[in-house]
């Protein structure tokens, strides 16, 4: 397909670029080239950014960048595609960083008429950036520095009107490592960007118009994506009914949940914090831009003056509940909407925390920490978010603990990016993914466990398999990752069980293109293999990719009859599957060539 040829509809076609260092903004071009290659989402951010962003810069100085992008199903009625992803380069890891988000704000920027964002240098006073069709203001946030998320947005969406509002809490303003992008109560959560954006004292950036996103083919568009939303939102009933807490039941019976910071296999209170606890806070449901899914849940906690808020996802009810053995369902949705308030990882929050419990444990350290006990908990949460006593150290993350205690050997981490909250002793495709995903130990990159259990992609060669085996797990791994880097680029929601040849027909439909199904695993193989690129000019080295010691000892007695990944035998196939080289990480010039990147 010739560049020259492309007829830019699925997307607004500028990028704004803002230097907060200068208090100047321009706009670039979307490039053709590279939306025709990697569409949008994180595949272009990853080859934009591969060029613009010096790979040496310090993650927190005004030379690092943040780039906010959204896709070209963004702001139609294509199923959950009302997302969009901020990319850079992560204060934890100091390699690539990326962090997806639902909500309206991606599609909000496309109507401002803008298909991303690029964030240069640092502002001389805190600052929030407005976007209104197509104009661009930068307003003082000296009034708004020092506020939780949730009153940021209601004071800006006050004063700006109908907008849609990204902003940092407390915890991006003071540089807490996992701090986070907030936007409604959605959550852009790993990899430390909101530090990032906490660095270039940007507080805020609100978006609002009402430009239309262009469709090549409009009616033959709506049609298609009116039947796939109808289809989706019956077949997906039970997310929508229970929400992501319905994996609780399912990852205890899998030993695939978290408990006392993954050392046991039994937690009697799990039907505590499970979808069916939830119930007794549950007061609605919400869903994100064109999502006829809706598994976001609305909670309300009288006891600690709760109203209507964001309630816990599983992974934030694995990170404070099982994994720091609370069965506490209403602290839980507290230490929530503090993480949220504050703006932080619940992930890495948690378990920073569980790991240095681990700690007071077994005698390492003295931080006055117990399991169980979720009054410390919320404690420690203030505790880091401000920067105060024990957590001042905390906020670096669990591997700067681990490093001032003497525990590298038990903290559960890939190159600095804590374990999420799923067990590759329990679904072993999942040490591939851990060790070799872009942004550090991610489940987001390949969804090994889902895919064992039968969520698999046949025609596209993924296939599910014996969750406790290690043969094809390299291989599928790959093909996993190529479909969620896909996925990510498109940008839509993994939680859209879409089947990739009505993806291409909506991309066909609103693009002109003419992608066919092959073309799925090539566009996300050339997103993985940018963020690569990118890496090893960071430094990557092979050595680091490997599973943290603990999650190679097989669990006692479990349903998983001690079985721990071999690591090595899946690394092996995943590089030769992707015809990379072993010992340095680097793509092979054949493999270059096949995905069009050659000279890079």
């Amino acid at each position: 397909m010739n560049s020259e040829d492309i007829v830019m509809t699925g997307f607004m076609g500028r990028i704004l670029v803002a230097d907060l260092s200068k208090e100047e903004t321009h706009s670039l071009k979307t490039d053709a080239s590279i939306s025709a290659k990697f569409l949008g989402g994180s595949g272009y951010a990853a080859r934009f950014l591969y060029d613009y962003l010096n790979p040496h810069a310090d993650s927190l100085s005004p030379d690092n960048m943040l780039l906010f992008m959204t896709g070209p199903l963004t702001g139609t009625l294509a199923p959950c595609t009302g997302r969009h992803v901020v990319c850079g380069k992560s204060p934890i890891t100091n390699l690539w960083g990326e962090s997806h988000v639902g909500g309206h704000f991606g599609a909000f920027l496309k109507f401002s008429g803008f298909d991303g964002i690029l964030i240069k240098g640092r502002a001389k006073t805190p600052m929030t950036l407005h976007i209104d069709s197509g104009e661009v203001s930068m307003l003082s946030a000296k009034d708004l520095w020092g506020e939780m998320t949730g009153p940021t947005q209601k004071l800006l969406k006050d004063e700006l009107g109908r907008v849609q509002v990204c902003c940092i809490g407390p915890a991006g303003e003071n540089l807490v490592k996992f701090a986070s992008i907030v936007t409604d109560e959605r959550v852009s959560a790993r990899c430390g960007l909101g530090a990032v954006m906490g660095s270039k004292k940007l507080k805020a950036i609100a978006v609002g118009g009402t430009a239309k996103v262009p469709i090549q083919t409009p009616d033959e568009f709506r049609e298609c994506a009116n039947s796939s939303r109808k289809i989706l939102g019956e077949a997906m009933s039970m997310l929508s009914d229970q929400g992501t807490v319905m994996y609780v039941d399912i990852g205890m019976m899998f030993n695939d949940m978290p408990i006392k910071y993954f050392q046991e296999i039994e937690f009697d209170d799990a039907d505590l914090i499970n979808a069916k606890s939830m119930e007794d806070i549950l007061i609605g449901r919400s869903a994100c831009y064109s999502c006829p899914i809706g598994c976001g849940r609305r909670v309300s906690v009288p006891e600690y003056e709760l109203d209507d808020i964001g309630g816990p996802e599983f992974q934030t009810v694995a990170a404070f509940g099982s994994n720091l053995l609370i069965s506490d369902l209403k602290k839980i949705a507290l230490m929530n909407n503090l993480c949220n308030q504050y703006g932080m990882d619940t992930i890495s929050c948690g378990s920073t925390i569980a790991f240095a419990t681990q700690l007071c444990d077994i005698g390492k350290a003295d931080y006055g920490l117990n399991w169980g006990d979720s009054n410390q908990v919320i404690e420690t949460i203030h505790a880091i978010a401000k920067r105060e006593g024990i957590g001042d150290l905390f906020a670096e993350g669990s591997l700067s603990v681990a490093k001032k205690n003497s525990a590298e050997d038990i903290v559960l981490h890939v190159r600095g990016l804590e374990v999420p909250n799923h067990d590759p002793r329990a679904f072993s495709g999942m040490a591939t993914v851990y060790t070799v995903a872009s942004r550090g130990a991610s489940h987001m990159e390949g969804d090994m466990y889902s895919i064992d259990m039968g969520a698999d992609v046949r025609k596209l060669g993924i296939l599910s398999g014996d969750r406790l085996e290690n043969e094809l797990k390299g291989e599928i791994a790959a093909r996993a990752q190529d479909y969620r880097a896909f996925f990510d680029s498109v940008i839509m929601c993994h939680f859209a069980i879409v089947p990739p040849e009505t993806i291409i027909e909506l991309l066909n439909l609103a693009l002109g293109y003419s992608y066919q199904l092959e073309d799925v695993l090539m566009i996300g193989a050339r997103a993985v293999t940018m963020k690569r690129l990118f890496n090893l000019k960071c430094g990557l080295k092979t050595k680091d990719e490997k599973l943290p010691k603990p999650l190679l000892i097989p669990h006692a007695e479990s349903v998983t009859d001690d079985f721990v990944p071999d690591v090595d035998a899946q690394l092996e196939e995943y590089y030769n599957y992707r015809k990379w080289d072993r010992k340095t990480g680097c793509p092979s010039d054949i493999a270059l060539e096949k995905l069009g990147l050659s000279g890079l």
